[in-house]
């Protein structure tokens, strides 16, 4: 299969190295933002500590033309802009798959998107660390839930999709109905993204008897603006979740921590902060997930200063 991966982060050098093991793929890498002197390989660790090389191949204008496959792995507030500048290169019998933190609603692109184009969202719970530009660290083997959330595809071409993600990196499922998955990710991430950035922990931190009220108001406050958009969801598994999600990574650092430790930009407006704005839409008071919004935001600009 024919393969762009746009974005050098640790989860687009994951899937690069991942999809270029697997002898049927062409797999090309579409950097982003500006890059100066790309290596001419890429360092790849895997989950047992040893260490891989992989050479990279760079994507042409001509090489997204002639993709099967577009998988997006930017940060949210950068999807959209990259989605303008790169589609008119796309055929439309091509899949585009966004994998970002938080909710993004594609329908308020100020593109027109192809009622033909298959887009799709990915939710992973890979654990996968940069270490340096173009050197990750598989952290932690986790799984990925895919599913529809602009266009159609035909089940063949489903069918070709989800086997060739899975056999680069396993396991990968095909949900129906991505909506209620893309809210779970959302709270886990409303909880343990801004704590441990805030607290400067790993995600084990989170599942201290100190957070249990702060965790159950966040949730809370999820729940209730799931509902405006009729997902239903219970506090009580949601609480478990987010804990067993914090347990099994407890030793990872969050990609939002990384991001406040490395002076760069958080996906906070599209994960807590879509909280906050959906409920100033709904007059839904979230006084937990707006402060955390809040205090990221003041981190942001301290780190950055």
């Amino acid at each position: 299969m024919n393969i762009v991966i746009i974005g050098q982060g640790a989860i687009g050098l994951l899937w690069y190295f991942k999809l270029s093991q697997c002898a049927n793929n062409h797999v090309t890498l579409r950097c982003s933002g500006n890059v100066n002197n790309v290596p001419n390989s890429m360092t790849f660790t895997d989950s047992k500590q040893q260490q891989h090389q992989q050479i990279l191949a760079l994507a042409s204008d001509e090489h997204l033309q002639q993709a099967e496959l577009i998988i997006y792995c930017l940060k949210a507030y950068a999807l959209e802009q990259a989605h303008q500048q790169y589609q008119s290169f796309f055929n439309k019998n091509a899949t585009l798959i966004f994998s970002h933190n938080g909710l993004l609603n594609v329908q308020s692109f100020d593109v027109q998107l192809n009622s033909d184009q298959a887009i799709a969202a990915m939710l992973m719970t890979h654990g996968s660390l940069k270490n340096d530009n173009f050197n990750i660290t598989h952290t932690g083997e986790g799984k990925s839930d895919i599913g529809l959330i602009a266009g159609n595809i035909p089940e063949k071409r489903r069918i070709k999709l989800v086997d060739t993600l899975d056999k680069a990196l396993p396991l990968v499922t095909w949900q129906k109905d991505i909506k209620i998955q893309q809210w779970i990710k959302l709270a886990i991430n409303c909880v343990i993204n801004p704590l441990t950035a805030i607290n400067n922990c790993n995600n084990g931190e989170v599942t201290k008897i100190k957070f249990k009220q702060k965790i159950e108001g966040i949730l809370h406050e999820v729940v209730m603006i799931a509902r405006k958009h009729t997902v239903s969801l219970s506090l009580t598994e949601l609480i478990q979740t987010v804990l067993n999600v914090a347990n099994n990574t407890a030793l990872n650092c969050s990609s939002m921590r990384s991001d406040i430790l490395t002076s760069r930009k958080t996906e906070i407006d599209h994960i807590n902060g879509f909280i906050h704005q959906q409920g100033l839409i709904y007059h839904i008071s979230t006084p937990h997930n707006t402060a955390l919004w809040q205090q990221i935001k003041k981190l942001e600009t301290e780190y950055s200063s």
